[in-house]
């Protein structure tokens, strides 16, 4: 009799997720926060809990457990995102193939917005994550603005009195 190895992607998500909920070496458990945090990489809410009552929400942002999974970074560049799926019929022992990724960096944070709207739902492959991957992307996008110098302001009344009679060394 030959024994078999079962491949990675055989076992169901459920299973995955019993697996994974209570010891995960992504999980960030601290006191006083009230829930616990998630490093996972496809996590797009980083939110982890293996609580009954938030139970579902935390599966659904799982990025490990999901066969169809969608991670948001910014680019190594600074400018622009990078949004990756998962294969779903990648073969489960090759590492390389299993992701697509696509980079966003030219235009604003509408376009990126736009376009990540496209990849995660309009073209059907999550669109319960819609809503958290627009919000991920236009974030990341915000981070990567150039902040406006603060404006001196000039001294009025008094203090421009003040300042126009002191003598200039």
């Amino acid at each position: 009799m030959s024994s078999t190895s079962v491949p990675a992607q055989a076992h169901s998500q459920d299973l995955r997720w019993l697996l994974t909920r209570a010891n995960s070496s992504y999980l960030v458990k601290q006191k006083g926060l009230g829930r616990v945090f998630s490093r996972e990489p496809s996590n797009l809410k980083q939110i982890h809990s293996y609580t009954v009552s938030i139970n579902a929400d935390a599966f659904r942002y799982s990025g490990i457990v999901n066969d169809k999974a969608v991670g948001i970074e910014p680019a190594a560049n600074g400018r622009g995102i990078v949004v990756s799926t998962k294969k779903t019929k990648a073969a489960p022992n090759k590492i390389a193939g299993t992701r697509n990724v696509q980079t966003i960096s030219s235009g604003g944070s509408r376009r990126a917005a736009g376009a990540v709207a496209n990849i995660v739902g309009k073209r059907g492959y999550r669109s319960d994550l819609l809503k958290a991957a627009v919000a991920r992307a236009s974030i990341i996008k915000r981070s990567q603005r150039s902040r406006k110098a603060q404006r001196v302001q000039k001294p009025r009344g008094k203090k421009a009195a003040a300042v126009a009679a002191a003598p200039s060394a």
